[in-house]
């Protein structure tokens, strides 16, 4: 049996192919394709046909892109994407993530709310078999996942709005995010800037910057349209303070990009800290985008235990944890099979 998990977002579409058998689960295949939904929503159905190929029995979908501004409503942006699901693989089996385990297609439509950004869900399900009692984090292009689980079940909130509330989820990734929503000011010439508010720079340049991602890493749009090599991260970051690469040195851009990565590390570990609070767990497992330190120093930072999670999985499939999840999701509902997850995930 060949199942494959797919992860629908408003930025990425990622997917992951298995093949199941007695013995052993294997690894096929995985995907990351970059689409963003609210300017291109109606090119997600040729996306997706790329996917057929892989000619599997089960799709099981996640779908966190109902958020995106191509849609008025959340209802219509669940409707949208599993009208297509539906229509492109109607000859398959395909299963839904909600917070109430697998649904088939016209369960969704009766309640689309309940497969709305239920992703984490999926990265809950695997994380459950590394550790019972833990906080997962998990950060990607354009947010932070914050999710506990306590004796192995997910114990986050099921409503995005009441997660940002709680800490559970902070709206900071490691390439999309606006570096003027991290910090309204910065430090230059030994004095302090305020930023402009425009969108000149994102993560993805300070990053790139920093070294904590090549060029191939940088997979979403420039803000500017422009290259996405280092040189044109800093000319882009430089805009932030209303100056150029002829009147802000490169020591200035460098400390600037530094204090914005340390400025997001404060910003996951207030969400990261809220969740410690409330439920008085003190162990993390952690993924990050690429080589992001992120979730690694605000864990580090609060004095909590730290796993990593590319201990325990390929580092391909670290950074698309509800595909696998939404694959595991289905295999424990096979008899026998639970055995082959256990295997599949390696123990410390």
């Amino acid at each position: 049996m060949k199942i494959m998990g797919l992860d629908i977002g408003g930025a990425n579409t990622d997917c992951c192919i298995f093949d199941i058998n007695d013995d052993e689960l294997k690894l096929l295949n995985t995907s990351k394709e970059y689409l963003p939904m609210w300017n291109k929503k109606e090119e997600l159905h040729n996306l997706l046909r790329k996917f057929k190929k892989y000619d599997v029995d089960v799709i099981c979908v996640t779908i966190t892109a109902e958020l995106s501004d191509g849609f008025r409503s959340k209802k219509e942006g669940i409707n949208y994407i599993i009208d297509i699901v539906d229509d492109l693989f109607d000859e398959k089996i395909v299963k839904y993530v909600t917070y109430d385990g697998l649904k088939d297609y016209e369960e969704i439509k009766e309640n689309p709310l309940n497969a709305a950004a239920a992703n984490w869900i999926g990265s809950a399900t695997l994380i459950k078999y590394i550790k019972k009692d833990c906080i997962f984090m998990d950060m990607g292009s354009t947010t932070t996942d914050i999710i506990p689980i306590i004796n192995k079940k997910e114990a986050a909130s099921h409503d995005d709005t009441d997660r940002l509330c709680a800490g559970e989820l902070v709206y900071t990734g490691m390439l999309r995010t606006n570096v003027a929503t991290i910090t309204h000011e910065v430090p230059i010439n030994s004095k302090t800037a305020t930023v402009s508010s425009e969108l000149f720079a994102i993560t993805a340049d300070i990053n790139m910057i920093l070294g904590h991602i090549t060029e191939d890493k940088y997979t979403c749009n420039t803000p500017d349209g422009d290259c996405k090599d280092i040189i044109s991260s800093k000319r882009r970051l430089a805009r932030v303070v209303c100056g150029d690469l002829d009147t802000i040195s490169d020591e200035n851009i460098e400390n600037i990009a530094q204090y914005i990565h340390n400025q997001q590390i404060i910003q996951v570990s207030e969400g990261l800290l809220k969740v410690v609070n409330r439920t008085g767990l003190n162990t993390v497992i952690i993924t990050n985008l690429s080589h992001g330190t992120i979730c690694k120093k605000a864990a580090k930072k609060i004095g909590l235990n730290i796993i990593d999670l590319e201990d325990y999985l390929p580092k391909e499939l670290c950074e698309i944890t509800p595909t696998l999840g939404s694959v595991i999701m289905y295999i424990e509902l096979i008899p026998g099979k639970k055995e082959n997850i256990q295997k599949y995930i390696k123990k410390s």
